[in-house]
């Protein structure tokens, strides 16, 4: 995904789970609120804990609700500033629905 393709999919977006490592290298995880701003993300946090310090690198995940044709969820890394997060890497995963079994005659 390119960095316009993130900040679209996450414009709808009401939250994700910010991942990074604490300053005794320990992985933590909060959730936050996001909203794209052109080749940016703003992001705020939504369960209390404070965002990281800036220069702190980051991995938001986000997760489409399934639809018709699957489940679409995205990594975006980067390094945050000013509440802002400038994606430098992002990883996209497309998962689609499993029909389900049908049942085989019996003839």
């Amino acid at each position: 995904m390119t960095p316009e393709e993130v900040a679209a999919f996450v414009q709808d977006e009401e939250g994700g789970v910010l991942a990074h490592l604490d300053e005794h290298g320990d992985p933590t995880a909060g959730l936050v609120t996001s909203r794209g701003l052109g080749t940016g993300i703003l992001l705020a946090a939504a369960d209390g804990r404070p965002l990281p310090p800036d220069g702190t690198p980051v991995c938001v995940a986000y997760e489409r609700e399934p639809s018709y044709s699957g489940v679409r969820a995205a990594l975006v890394l980067g390094v945050l500033g000013g509440g802002r997060l400038e994606p430098e890497r992002t990883i996209s995963f497309d998962f689609a629905k499993i029909p389900a079994p049908t049942r085989e005659d019996d003839h």
